[in-house]
Formats: C-alpha cells, sequence, structure tokens
C-alpha cells in the first residue's frame, strides 16, 4: 500500500515539476539565444566604429596633405610674387630713365635742327654760284681757293649736321620703342601679378576650410599633440645627417691642394663665430614673444624656442653668417629654414609663408632668409626662432639682443 502511494505522490510530483522544468529550460534557450544576438550586435558595432575610424582616418590624413600641399604652392606662388615685384620695380625704373633721356635727345634734335637750318641760310646768303663765278674770270687765284675752301668746309659742316640730326631722329625712335616695350612688359607683368594674388586667395581659402574641418576632430587634435614631439625628433635627424654630409663634402674640398690662407678666407666667407655672439645677436623679425623657451606647448611637449609674433610677407633676417642647411617644408613646422654657423651651432626659422635661399647657399648677417607667414598648420601669423648647439636646445632670448 505505501509502494502504491509512493508511485501516486511521486507521479504526482513529476506532473507538477515538468512544467515548470519546461519553463526553465524555454527561459534558458531565450537567454541564450538573446546573448547571441547582443554579442552579434555589439560585434557589428565594433566593425561599424573601426571602420567608420579608418574612413575617418583616410579623410583626415586626406586633410592633412592637402594642408601640406597648398602651404607649399601658397609658397611657391608667394616667391613668385615677390620675384615679380623686383622686376616691376626694375621695368619701372628702366622705364623712368628712358622718359628721361626722351628729354635730352628731343633738345639735341632741337639743336641740330637749329644748327643746320643756320647753316642752310648761311650758304643761301653766300651764293653758291660764287665760287662758278670766281673760277670762270680767275681774276685772283688766292680768293679762289679761299673761296673754294670755305664753300668746302660750309658743305661738310651741313653734312655732318644731317648725320647728327638724323642719329638723334634714330635714338628718339628707339627711345619710343624701348619705351613701349617696357609698358607691353609691365602689363604682363601687372597680369601676372593680379593672377598670382587670385590664386593664392583661392589657395589661402581652400587650406582655410581644411585646417577648420582638422580643428573641430578632437581625433585629430589629440593625435597632433604625439605628432608635434614625432615632427622635432624627424627634423633634429633630417639635420643631422644635412650636417654629416656637409662635413664630409668640406673634408673632400680640404683634401685638395689649397694654402692656408685660401682655406682660411673660404671659411670666414661661409661662416661667423656665432660662439662669441652670445646676448649681442639681432633678431630675426620684430615682433612680441608669444611663447617663451621651455613654456607648455601642450600637456606632453614644451617649446624648444620662442614663437614671435609676425606680419604676413615680412622678411626674416639671418642672425649670423651661415649656410643653409636645410630649406623646405616640414611637417609640424610648414616652410622651415635652418643655418649652420660651424662650431655645431644651428639656427631654425619656422612657420615661414615663403624661403627666399636654397640649400646649400651662403647668408651673410642680416640677409632676408625668408617671409613671415603661418605655414605647418598655423592659424596667426607667427615665426619660430630656435638655436641648438650640438643638438641640444637653447634658450635664443640668452643669444639675441635685449628685446627693443
Amino acid at each position: 500500500m505505501n509502494k502504491i502511494n509512493s508511485c501516486r505522490y511521486f507521479s504526482a510530483a513529476i506532473r507538477l515539476i515538468k512544467p515548470i522544468l519546461l519553463l526553465f529550460i524555454l527561459s534558458f534557450s531565450l537567454q541564450n539565444s538573446f546573448a547571441a544576438n547582443n554579442l552579434s550586435t555589439i560585434q557589428n558595432e565594433i566593425k561599424k566604429t573601426k571602420s567608420s575610424q579608418s574612413v575617418q582616418n583616410k579623410k583626415r590624413k586626406a586633410l592633412e596633405e592637402s594642408v601640406a600641399a597648398l602651404e607649399q604652392e601658397t609658397a611657391e606662388a608667394t616667391l613668385q610674387m615677390e620675384k615679380t615685384e623686383e622686376a616691376i620695380k626694375a621695368e619701372k625704373d628702366r622705364l623712368t630713365n628712358l622718359q628721361d633721356q626722351t628729354g635730352s635727345l628731343q633738345k639735341e634734335k632741337e639743336k641740330q635742327q637749329k644748327l643746320l637750318a643756320q647753316q642752310l641760310v648761311s650758304a643761301y646768303m653766300s651764293g653758291q654760284d660764287d665760287l662758278i663765278k670766281l673760277l670762270l674770270n680767275q681774276d685772283d687765284l688766292s680768293q679762289v681757293i679761299r673761296a673754294k675752301s670755305y664753300y668746302s668746309y660750309l658743305n661738310k659742316a651741313r653734312f655732318k649736321s644731317i648725320d647728327a640730326l638724323q642719329e638723334a631722329q634714330q635714338h628718339l625712335d628707339n627711345n619710343q620703342a624701348d619705351q613701349n616695350s617696357s609698358l607691353a612688359t609691365l602689363e604682363k607683368m601687372y597680369q601676372q601679378q593680379k593672377n598670382t594674388k587670385e590664386k593664392l586667395l583661392s589657395q589661402s581659402a581652400a587650406r582655410t576650410k581644411a585646417l577648420k574641418e582638422l580643428k573641430q576632430d578632437l581625433n585629430y587634435q589629440r593625435a597632433r599633440i604625439a605628432q608635434l614631439s614625432e615632427a622635432e625628433k624627424k627634423l633634429k635627424t633630417k639635420l643631422k645627417q644635412q650636417q654629416a654630409a656637409r662635413k664630409k663634402r668640406e673634408q673632400a674640398a680640404n683634401a685638395k691642394p689649397k694654402t692656408e690662407l685660401v682655406r682660411k678666407q673660404n671659411k670666414d666667407q661661409t661662416h661667423s663665430s656665432i660662439r662669441k655672439m652670445k646676448g649681442k645677436l639681432d633678431w630675426p623679425i620684430r615682433g612680441h614673444v608669444l611663447a617663451k623657451f621651455g613654456s607648455q606647448r601642450s600637456s606632453q611637449v614644451k617649446w624648444n624656442g620662442i614663437s614671435i609674433a609676425a606680419n604676413e610677407g615680412e622678411k626674416v633676417r639671418a642672425v649670423a653668417t651661415g649656410r643653409v642647411l636645410f630649406a623646405g617644408y616640414f611637417k609640424g613646422y610648414g616652410m622651415v629654414i635652418a643655418l649652420d654657423h660651424s662650431d655645431d651651432y644651428i639656427t631654425l626659422y619656422g612657420y615661414n609663408q615663403a624661403l627666399l635661399q636654397k640649400t646649400g647657399d651662403i647668408v651673410l648677417k642680416g640677409d632676408a632668409i625668408a617671409l613671415a607667414g603661418h605655414s605647418g598648420g598655423q592659424d596667426k601669423n607667427i615665426l619660430y626662432f630656435e638655436i641648438s648647439h650640438k643638438g641640444k636646445a637653447q634658450n635664443p632670448e640668452n643669444w639675441l639682443k635685449k628685446h627693443p
């Protein structure tokens, strides 16, 4: 009887548990399904995010390259404008000289015209037939000889005056032709200047737009901080390589037979003793210091030089005589030029609009080497100036004269 009751209780328990068990199994199955779907969704989101980041990185890189290309094109166009300005000035001076000559030539022409007119009147008043009468009469031989000499002199003088008048007129014609040519040349130069300015305005607008997009990208701003340090290392490496190559060339040149005097003259012409000029160097540009040496450029990077306020297109001048070690575009520095002053001293000038010297050129103290600007992704006109010895940055304000 007990066995029968036990079986009945067990069967009843099974009947009660079965729905709960089925519900549990179903619930577990649904949870697994939801988890699987959720994982799949997360994985898809990750893929989308990575894809979006990849697209954003490509866009950012394209914008950076666009800014760099526009800055280099702007540098070339600015340099062309500078050369055209100089050519226009020279042509204007030439035209002014031609116009001044016109007055002198006109006076010379009028002088020759008056002289010839006087000679013709004199010939008419004396009468050319007197000589013929004298020859026919032969009354006085000495009188005949004197008359003949007089008329011969008069004719020669007339011919000489005619030649001088023709020459003066020819000079005037040539002068006028030169003036017309000069005016046409100036017109062509002005048109070229106008086209270049329009190109610069277009490039400036495109650069501003690209920079605006980059600055709105927070990831770019974070990446740029890291890039500053990397750009500095790369530039220092580049300058070391350039310096080593220059020293190698100098050693090869000095290996050739030369007198000590010639060697000394060559050294004096290409280098200056900058180490003796501490505290006496002229400023590369007039302007107040925006960022001091050693101040924080970002949370991770400090300034190894000084940042000086500048006017766009203002001439940047060499603080001492030296040889151009590097001149060109460099990421993070824009249009940059570095001068080697021997004894392992290097001065560096960055963020320029255009460069006026090229690698290998010798520049003297005070020579214009660049035009100030805002390349290197800068949004205002500044000059970055740095001085280093054996690769170690020095405080430029210790080397420059007291700020005016």
